[in-house]
């Protein structure tokens, strides 16, 4: 099982763009974590290293698979990051869904799905099941199971 520390060293290892930043060993800011790797992958797919990109969703679906409950919901929270920061922004977040493997791909529909569904609900209500969603800690290992998104689904609260 991968825990914190492994996966955010070997995000680190694969892209040593990351390594002039202290957050990443320190590993308590979240919202910058998230920022620095959205950030990165913007700017990988601008420069269309797209190998790059895809390195980066693979490890994100290794997470899912085979990550703790810390780092699913690492991968959880940055997923709704980059779903929230390219939403305004080049390039959109469409343009990684080609990248998503299938766990990953389930939890960016459910993301989506579940922001949809709070469109008319008030912006401070909505933040707020949204991030009760993103981190939940979940006590089976969804990841392994590949039940990603129906897990999810099936806590989100009802409105």
């Amino acid at each position: 099982m991968v825990d914190q520390k492994t996966a955010l060293a070997e995000l680190v290892r694969s892209f040593p763009q990351l390594s002039s930043s202290q957050i990443w060993t320190a590993s308590g800011n979240h919202d910058r974590q998230w920022f620095e790797f959205a950030r990165l992958l913007s700017d990988l797919y601008h420069r269309r290293d797209y190998e790059s990109v895809r390195a980066s969703f693979d490890h994100l679906e290794r997470f899912l698979a085979e990550g703790n409950s810390y780092v699913r919901g690492w991968v959880t929270g940055f997923l709704q990051f980059l779903q929230d920061v390219t939403s305004w922004s080049t390039p959109n977040s469409d343009a990684f869904m080609g990248f998503l493997g299938p766990n990953s791909r389930r939890l960016w529909q459910t993301l989506d799905a579940i922001r949809f569904d709070l469109a008319d609900c008030p912006i401070l209500e909505a933040e707020i099941l949204m991030w009760r969603v993103a981190h939940h800690e979940e006590s089976t290992q969804a990841g392994a199971s590949g039940d990603i998104a129906s897990k999810l689904v099936a806590r989100t609260p009802s409105i």
